[in-house]
């Protein structure tokens, strides 16, 4: 029994009600691989595919090259209904002509259970943690073109307290993003982006039988930075669109669309919509400050999965360099 209370506790990371609209029918492991990161995108309804900065480190590691030296740290609340804490951070160092480095990590703490026996009562308790660390590299193919690889290693852990009978060894697998992104205008007015993410072997929690394969999703995107002569020259918008495909079998796509207000490069206002995103679908929204070479941004989604007090909060601290 509780053997079984582990393994169930092991598939259920990162899993949400809409775990069934993101990998159709079958059982997926790793969902934690699916979970957004970062404010800045969240807001934008995690417009991803064609973004820039760290925040795209999880979604097209292409994205880097055109992107500032950043040193970012990303913190979540109600990410996901089981998550207590949910923190990331990330190192991005673009090099001229070469393309750009990065290292990143991710971590998730799904908070203290109760283990039980064969007799009534509690035997002992665990904590269920989770961490990826990530290493990219994003060359630069063309002047328009750049490509980006990361490989990323997820270890699933546990705490013990007591009596737990924890699987012998530790669940870990590894798997691969790649993207493509290019420029089709020389100003960078219009930004087209497409990556593969999560391909690799399948997590195994106990055995081989009971392995089950990664959520590998395919992604497109597009970002436009329209010239408006209605607006006045210190203010800026930028629009994103997003397609979530799965690589294989699936249902329905999911849609991300948003948008970004800003004044000066200094203050920002955003908002989006996500549909069946891996948080839920819903409405999005953001403030963001830069102070020097500090950017400070905020976001939070009113996802139809959020129950009272549980809305999905984002804060980002980024430093530009």
């Amino acid at each position: 029994m509780i053997r079984r209370r582990l393994i169930a506790a092991l598939l259920l990371l990162g899993v949400t009600a809409t775990a069934g609209a993101q990998s159709g029918t079958a059982v997926e492991g790793a969902l934690d691989f699916l979970l957004p990161v970062g404010a800045r995108a969240l807001a934008m309804g995690q417009t991803l595919t064609a973004a820039t900065g760290s925040d795209a480190l999880w979604a097209n590691p292409a994205l880097i090259t055109h992107g500032p030296r950043e040193l970012a740290l990303h913190m979540a609340t109600n990410s996901s209904p089981l998550a207590e804490t949910d923190a990331s951070g990330a190192f991005v160092y673009p090099v001229h002509r070469v393309g750009a480095f990065a290292l990143s990590v991710h971590y998730i703490n799904y908070g203290q259970q109760g283990a039980s026996g064969q007799t009534p009562g509690q035997i002992g308790s665990f904590v269920s943690t989770s961490t990826t660390l990530a290493a990219t590299f994003a060359p630069t193919l063309t002047d328009r073109l750049s490509g980006g690889v990361t490989a990323k290693l997820l270890r699933i852990g546990f705490n013990c307290t007591g009596s737990c009978n924890r699987p012998d060894n530790v669940p870990q697998t590894a798997a691969l993003d790649i993207g493509l992104a290019y420029l089709l205008t020389k100003d960078s007015t219009v930004t087209v982006g497409a990556s593969v993410r999560n391909l690799g072997p399948k997590l195994q929690v106990n055995d081989s039988p009971q392995s089950d394969p990664l959520p590998a999703r395919a992604n497109f995107g597009i970002a436009y930075t329209p010239r408006l002569a209605q607006l006045p020259k210190e203010a800026k918008l930028r629009l994103g669109a997003d397609v979530i495909s799965y690589v294989s079998g699936g249902t329905a796509p999911g849609f991300r669309l948003g948008g970004e207000l800003s004044w000066l490069d200094r203050y920002q206002a955003r908002a989006g919509y996500v549909a069946t995103g891996p948080t839920g679908s819903g409405p999005t929204f953001g403030l963001g400050i830069a102070v020097g070479k500090l950017q400070i941004d905020f976001a939070q989604m009113l996802s139809d999965l959020a129950t009272t007090g549980s809305t999905p909060t984002f804060l980002s601290l980024r430093y530009l360099f």
